[in-house]
């Protein structure tokens, strides 16, 4: 491994360090505030029956699908809008 430290120029090692620590600072910054990226992803989760922001209910055959209520949840099963189901 040393080796090939070596062989690289320093700006890729400049940079590989840089990313590594904005990484860091990101996951440091998600266990200090408490959010982490499954919340912040599921904000911007849409319904797969009407389309609204912050869909929390799973489709309970495949696991995929997002739904923002169990009535939405309810009405794309009956009216087989689940494509995967």
């Amino acid at each position: 491994m040393e080796k090939l430290w070596k062989k690289l120029p320093d700006p890729v090692i400049y940079v590989a360090g840089a990313v590594a620590a904005i990484g860091a600072l990101l996951k440091l910054k998600g266990i200090v505030t408490g959010d982490s990226f499954e919340k912040e992803k599921a904000r911007y989760r849409r319904c797969n029956r009407c389309g609204k922001k912050g869909a929390s209910v799973r489709c309970n055959k495949c696991r995929r699908a997002y739904y923002c209520s169990k009535d939405c949840l309810s009405t794309a099963i009956r009216l087989e809008i689940c494509d995967c189901c």
